[in-house]
């Protein structure tokens, strides 16, 4: 689902008897189970055949997303596709510059209460390899709602 904003795709979640992640599950996620890694596939740089990106045209050619999980060599090493790519993923956070003072549990961290929320993962719009790393966030109004936003919704176990 793309072109929803972050109460939108909060919505869903419940609906659909989930979540949205916090940032810190989200980037551990991203990075296979927490390694040291720069994307969600190691250490190799971004291609058309890992991630959804501007190479050889936005969405490599295609000029818009792609299926979800349509670029399984860009998985995380637990089988997580789309990690890097297609569309940046609304997190439950609101945004920080920086992470002193984020909750230590991993939980998120939503105060203050601000319209600048936390996205995480790229789109299939920009060219730049740096977009793609597991470790990039992004800043959005709340309310924004574009074809580069999407969701990935969390479960807390039981």
């Amino acid at each position: 689902m793309v072109c929803v904003d972050r109460a939108q795709a909060r919505a869903y979640a419940r609906w659909a008897g989930g979540r949205l992640p916090s940032e810190a599950e989200w980037e551990y996620a991203a990075r296979s189970g927490g390694r040291e890694q720069k994307y969600p596939w190691g250490d190799a740089a971004p291609d058309c055949e890992r991630a959804v990106f501007d190479s050889g045209g936005m969405g490599c050619g295609r000029n818009s997303t792609w299926p979800v999980c349509s670029k399984p060599k860009g998985n995380t090493k637990q089988g997580l596709c789309d990690m890097a790519g297609n569309v940046w993923q609304w997190v439950e956070d609101a945004y920080h510059e920086s992470y002193d003072g984020a909750p230590q549990d991993g939980s998120a961290w939503d105060s203050p209460s601000t319209m600048s929320r936390v996205v995480r993962g790229g789109a299939w719009i920009y060219r730049s390899p740096a977009f793609l790393r597991a470790a990039r966030r992004g800043d959005f109004i709340a309310g924004d709602r574009y074809s580069i936003f999407g969701m990935r919704l969390a479960r807390t176990s039981q």
